[in-house]
């Protein structure tokens, strides 16, 4: 059979050539080279990184080096760029950063986060810690190196953009993460308020798993973002990383959203899964980029690329109805590479208004006038039944948010679900988990006490009882 020739290529001025003929001396792969024509050769335009790539099988002793080929690449993200919106990818194993920076171009991702972890003895890419954040000679990608601080209970987190020293240590409380044996020395909690203290973004990576401490530390304001992707879902987002998601939207809980793939090898391009960010006036940098993940204004996306807008606001801003509620227009434009065949508009997670094509759709607008009777959030996603990989192409804004005068945003069922979260949580660090010293048990014990008064407290004022 020979092996696997796979290439990734993308013509810098973006100058359409047409394939209506075979590219005879642009590739030569055994007996393929005719096969490489306009509708015959094997190819996946992704529709967000503008990247054409080829698959063939070939001899290693008869294939040649690639002489020329210029392709379309999609405009798209360069028109985003113009308007100053930025991609990242929050996620990547085993890169170096040279070999991230490469990658990232190639898919025109703007931030690639390459995380440094430890499994169990082996620590990877932790060399890479020291040293400055590496950025493409143009400006326009950059690679930050982080950490992937892991509980394999308790949760993951992605801690990005840190100065100083990173955060040790990088695992505990025992396998597969840490040491067998190894005591619980920290929680999420301590991990998330070192990062802040160096002005980084503690993200809940592949959200929800692990699930047991994030209900507690999202009560708290430890979480900047919750990483969702577009796995394991119907056209519908009926997966678990999309209704938690909801669940704490529901209980006012304003959680950001990132995307990144959990890179680990080459089955999966960087970038695959990712977030747009809109910079607004500000410069591109890593601060500002976190700044604008935590104002809200994106959206994550496998494809396609929405366009959501409720009264003239973006998602992050906020409008304010009168007492009892009231009516807002909510428009959504989606374009994208891949045809989709549904758009949804949400209100607290549950669909409003909606447009299906069996054939599928690469560009549509949906508007619609929606009744508010209180507080809640209202968000845009799309999806195609096209399910090229583990992920789908898909797409979810984050939520323009509703306030009413003298209300509050509160989901008693929502609320019940994340207690239930923290007791389990809680009484795993009491019972199972090695204890570490008298002050480090105490400092994770206290986020499961503090987290429920809050909670609690909330119930009573809704007065909802569990």
């Amino acid at each position: 059979m020979g092996h696997l020739c796979f290439t990734a290529l993308r013509h810098r001025d973006d100058t359409p050539v047409k394939l209506d003929q075979p590219l005879r001396n642009a590739l030569e792969w055994g007996n393929l080279q005719t096969g490489v024509r306009e509708g015959a050769y094997e190819s996946r335009d992704d529709g967000v990184a503008g990247t054409l790539w080829l698959f063939a099988m070939a001899n290693p002793s008869t294939a040649k080096t690639i002489k020329s080929l210029r392709l379309k690449a999609r405009a798209d993200d360069a028109l985003l760029r113009a308007k100053n919106w930025v991609s990242a990818e929050t996620h990547v194993h085993f890169l170096s950063p040279t070999t991230a920076i490469l990658e990232g171009q190639a898919k025109r991702l703007n931030l690639v986060n390459v995380l440094a972890a430890q499994w169990g003895d082996l620590f990877t890419n932790v060399g890479d810690l020291y040293h400055t954040p590496l950025t493409s000679k143009d400006g326009e990608t950059m690679v930050w190196v982080g950490t992937e601080n892991r509980q394999h209970l308790l949760g993951h987190l992605a801690l990005l953009g840190g100065r100083g020293q990173p955060v040790f240590p990088m695992s505990a409380g025992g396998p597969s993460e840490s040491y067998i044996g190894d005591p619980l020395w920290q929680g999420l909690a301590g991990w998330a308020e070192a990062c802040h203290k160096r002005e980084g973004l503690a993200i809940a990576v592949h959200f929800p798993y692990p699930t047991a401490e994030l209900a507690a530390d999202i009560v708290l304001g430890k979480i900047d973002a919750a990483e969702l992707w577009p796995t394991g879902m119907s056209e519908q987002s009926n997966t678990l990383r999309f209704l938690d998601w909801y669940r704490y939207l529901n209980c006012g809980y304003r959680l950001p959203a990132v995307s990144g793939t959990d890179k680990m090898g080459a089955w999966i391009a960087v970038g695959t899964y990712r977030a747009y960010a809109y910079l607004g006036q500000d410069e591109f940098n890593f601060p500002n980029w976190a700044k604008a993940v935590r104002r809200g204004n994106s959206f994550i996306s496998s494809g396609p690329l929405p366009f959501f807008q409720v009264d003239g606001r973006a998602p992050g801003e906020q409008i304010q109805l009168r007492a009892g509620g009231g009516k807002v227009e909510a428009r959504v434009e989606v374009k994208s590479a891949v045809p989709f065949h549904r758009v949804e508009i949400v209100l607290n997670g549950r669909v409003v208004a909606s447009r299906e094509d069996k054939n599928g759709l690469r560009e549509t607008q949906l508007h619609e006038v929606i009744p508010v009777s209180g507080p809640g959030w209202i968000a845009a996603r799309c999806a195609s039944r096209y399910l090229p990989g583990p992920a789908r192409v898909a797409a979810h804004t984050l939520p323009v948010y509703l306030t009413v005068p003298g209300q509050e945003l509160f989901s008693p069922s929502a609320a019940a679900y994340m207690l239930t979260l923290i007791e389990g949580a809680e009484t795993w660090a009491k019972t199972p988990a090695i204890p570490a010293d008298v002050e480090r048990v105490a400092k994770v014990l206290a986020v499961f006490n503090e987290a429920p008064d809050r909670l609690h407290e909330r119930m009573r004022r809704h007065g909802a009882t569990r």
